[in-house]
Formats: structure tokens, C-alpha cells, sequence
């Protein structure tokens, strides 16, 4: 293997979070390689809405404008629909002004991301497979690769190396002790000329035995994401779609069927894992994980590129502010102080998006969460300020989850408690203690009994 290259940051991935930081260090002094092993336009029923906390750090790095000229649909707040009964919740508004997320075709919002990132004088685009980090003695300084259609491996040295290969990450292990876990599968269909109840709204149908959401990706086409709890796949056939059809079709508010039903004849599904993994960062001199390699939680609540984009940004900022790139102990900090700040602003987007999908397993606790939504006023636009990412206050968080907990006690309770209702409270409250307490400690909050008591 001969050395053919050497710059200051490359970037392994060139998908949301790998192009996104590109374009954000694009036009400064920072030496950028990319190496993506596919650089064509792809089909994926992940990354496709995106929060107004996710668009709010666009902003910040000056992205914002790649949100515009593929079809991207505005999203304005959420309706839930559960038993026949319906609501809707608008996002808030931050200094008068309506906070927005987008729904979007995650193909198309890529090929913007590289676009824009191939247009920058400072960053190189390379085709090709990463084979492998190139380490010694516990320092990462760089990679080897292969261009597309080409044999030969070449060698490219790096002052930092930022792993960012997705869900499916060949390298993380390198950089992490990670703990990842498949909750579910989302099996996923395109609407198309779906009327939605609420337009530019999230939907999501509280139904049995799972959630399933909705949402519009174009000005045509609409997504929708039925959930299947456990590790196994869903299987194509007679058997799955009868269980479209008959199960989750009748659930589904009216003017949705007609389009879902085309959709399930149509038989295009795409099917994918959801992931459970929490930020289990390895400090190695030269490397640092971003995105999907890094940390992922449950994609009910369209989070994981909210949280992408605000690790590009607390990362990209911390790189910006590095003098000298050939001061391994400058990239390190910047390293090291990215990894110690992300938890502030990540921790209630993760906590939520996995204990949510808990809520939507119990029974019990989600016809109360529901129930407490639909009251409005702060005990619907507090939740979804966090879930929008405009807020991010984790005391806020787990004050309104337990408050959910309280409500439901009192509604079972009501109109007079006996022994069966007193069993169901108590296991109602011990399963909302043992699905919001480990999604905690996966964030660094390992005291909490002193964060309740702070409440």
C-alpha cells in the first residue's frame, strides 16, 4: 500500500451526518476528504422527517437552504388518534414565530447534502469503500481504501478521522463499546394522493398491538410506518397483507384507507430494523464516531436526524475554533469536549424517542398518555416541545412522564379504587419507573434518585 493522500479531517460516510459536516467545515482552511461507497441517489424509509430542533441547527451552520427545491413538505405540529378520538398538537412557537420540521425523501435530501458538498473548495469527494482505520499504538491516523471499480488499496493519513458509516457501521467497534439493540421493525409504505386529516401535520394512530405513523414525504406521497415489535422481520405474503388489510387498515382514520389499501395491493414495502443503542464513546487520539455510528434510539418520534445534526454541528464548531490542525493535542480537546457537551442536547431526544415507544407497548400507559395530551394547553405543548427538540430540558422531561403516570393512576382509580385497580395503578407505575429509569443511565444520569429529588 503506497500513500497517496494526507489531509486534516477525512470523513468515512458521505450520508446525512458525514455530508452535513463536510458542507459545514466546507470554506474554511480544514483539508476535508469524503469517501462514500455509493454516492447514487437511494431509497430508504428512514431520515425522512425531520424536527424543528433538526432544522433550527441547519440554521446555525448556514444548511438551512438545502431544505428547499426537492418537494420537502412543511410539518407544523402532531394529531393522535386513538379509540375513534382525535386531537391535534401544534408545535410552539419560539419569539412569536411558529418553529417548523420537514417531511422529505431522505434520497433526495442526501444527494442536496452532497451537492452542496461537493461544491466546496476545501473538501474532496472520493467514491470508494474505507477497509479498514489505519491505527497504531491506540492512535487512529487514518484510513485504507479502494476507489470504486478499482483493486489497488491506498493509504490516506489523517489528522482526525470521523467515523460516520451509518446504522450499520463497520468501524464503530473500533471506537466504542456499543450495546445495540433491535426493539422492532418499521415496515414501510408510500400514500400516494393520501388526504391526510390534518395537512402538513405527523400522524400518529395509537392503534393495537402497535403505533403506526404518517406523515407527507412530497407534495404527492405520503409515508406511513407500521410498527412490528421484536427481533423478527416481518415476511412478504398472503399472511402479512391480510393483517394490513383486516388489522391495521380498520384502525386508520377514513380518508387514509383508500390510498393505504392501493398501497398494500401495490406490495412495495420496505422494511427496516429500529435500533436501540446508547453513546458508548472509546477516546482514541485521531478518531471520533458521529450520526447513526454513534447513537441511535427509536425512530417514533423522528428524532435521529435532529440528533445527527446537532452532534455535525457541536463537533463542526469545535473544529472551526482548532488553530492547527498538526496539534494532535488541539484535535483531541476538540474531540474530547464534543463527546462531554453532545448529552445536554441529544439526552431528551434519545430518552423520549425509546421511552414513548414503551408508553405504546403498555396498555395501560398509553391510553393514559393520550388522555393527558388531549387535556392541551401545557400538558400538550411542553411534551411536544421536546419532542420538536425546541426544547431540551430533561428535568422537564421526566417531570411531565411521571406526571403521565399520575394522571392514569387517577383515571383507573376513578370513580371509586378496589383491588383490581389498585394492582393495575401499581404496575402501571412500576412499568413507567423501569422503562424511563434505564433510558436515564444510558445518558450519564446515574444518580437518579438526586435528579427526582430535584423535580
Amino acid at each position: 500500500m503506497e500513500s497517496k493522500k494526507t489531509c486534516d479531517v477525512c470523513i468515512v460516510g458521505g450520508g446525512v451526518a458525514g455530508a452535513a459536516l463536510a458542507g459545514y467545515l466546507g470554506g474554511s482552511s480544514i483539508n476535508v476528504v469524503v469517501i462514500e461507497k455509493n454516492l447514487t441517489e437511494q431509497d430508504r424509509i428512514v431520515g425522512e422527517l425531520l424536527q424543528p430542533g433538526g432544522v433550527e441547527m441547519l440554521e446555525r451552520m448556514g444548511l438551512q437552504h438545502l431544505l428547499d427545491g426537492f418537494d420537502a413538505q412543511p410539518v407544523t405540529g402532531y394529531a393522535l388518534f386513538m379509540n375513534g378520538e382525535n386531537f391535534q398538537i401544534a408545535y410552539p412557537e419560539t419569539n412569536g414565530k411558529l418553529n417548523t420540521g420537514r417531511g422529505m425523501r431522505n434520497g433526495k435530501f442526501v444527494q442536496r447534502l452532497r451537492d452542496n458538498m461537493k461544491l466546496q473548495q476545501n473538501v474532496t469527494v472520493i467514491e470508494g469503500s474505507v477497509t479498514g482505520l489505519l491505527e497504531e499504538e491506540g492512535r487512529i491516523k487514518g484510513v485504507t481504501y479502494k476507489t470504486k471499480g478499482e483493486d489497488e488499496t491506498l493509504c490516506l493519513n489523517a489528522k482526525l478521522t470521523v467515523v460516520s458509516d451509518g446504522i450499520f457501521s463497520v468501524f464503530r467497534n473500533q471506537l466504542s463499546n456499543p450495546q445495540k439493540k433491535v426493539s422492532g421493525h418499521f415496515l414501510g409504505l408510500v400514500l400516494k394522493n393520501c388526504e391526510l386529516p390534518y395537512p402538513n401535520h405527523g400522524h400518529v394512530i395509537v392503534a393495537k398491538p402497535s403505533p403506526v405513523l404518517v406523515y407527507p414525504i412530497t407534495s404527492t406521497e405520503t409515508r406511513m410506518l407500521i410498527d412490528f415489535p421484536g427481533e423478527d422481520a416481518p415476511r412478504k405474503g398472503e399472511e402479512l397483507k391480510n393483517y394490513l388489510l383486516n388489522t391495521i387498515g380498520n384502525q386508520l382514520p377514513s380518508s387514509i384507507r383508500n390510498s393505504f389499501t392501493e398501497a398494500v395491493e401495490g406490495g412495495k414495502f420496505k422494511v427496516m430494523p429500529n435500533h436501540i443503542m446508547a453513546a458508548r464513546p472509546v477516546m482514541k487520539e485521531g478518531g471520533v464516531l458521529l450520526g447513526d455510528s454513534l447513537n441511535m434510539r427509536h425512530p417514533l418520534t423522528g428524532g435521529g436526524m435532529t440528533v445527527a445534526f446537532t452532534d455535525v454541528y457541536l463537533l463542526g464548531k469545535n473544529l472551526l475554533e482548532i488553530a492547527d490542525f498538526s496539534k494532535s493535542a488541539e484535535v483531541s480537546s476538540a474531540v474530547a469536549a464534543f463527546y462531554k457537551t453532545r448529552n445536554s442536547q441529544t439526552a431528551t431526544i434519545n430518552i423520549l424517542a425509546d421511552a414513548l415507544y414503551g408508553v405504546m407497548r403498555n396498555e395501560d400507559l398509553k391510553e393514559a398518555c393520550f388522555n393527558y395530551l388531549k387535556r392541551g394547553g401545557s400538558y400538550s405543548q411542553e411534551p411536544v416541545s421536546i419532542l420538536s427538540a425546541v426544547s431540551r430540558d430533561v428535568k422537564l422531561l421526566i417531570r411531565h412522564f411521571f406526571a403521565v403516570a399520575v394522571y392514569g393512576v387517577k383515571n383507573i382509580l376513578s370513580p371509586f379504587p378496589n383491588g383490581k385497580r389498585l394492582m393495575r395503578s401499581y404496575n402501571m407505575l412500576k412499568d413507567s419507573v423501569s422503562i424511563i429509569v434505564p433510558l436515564l443511565r444510558n445518558e450519564g444520569f446515574t444518580d437518579v434518585n438526586r435528579l427526582r429529588a430535584k423535580l
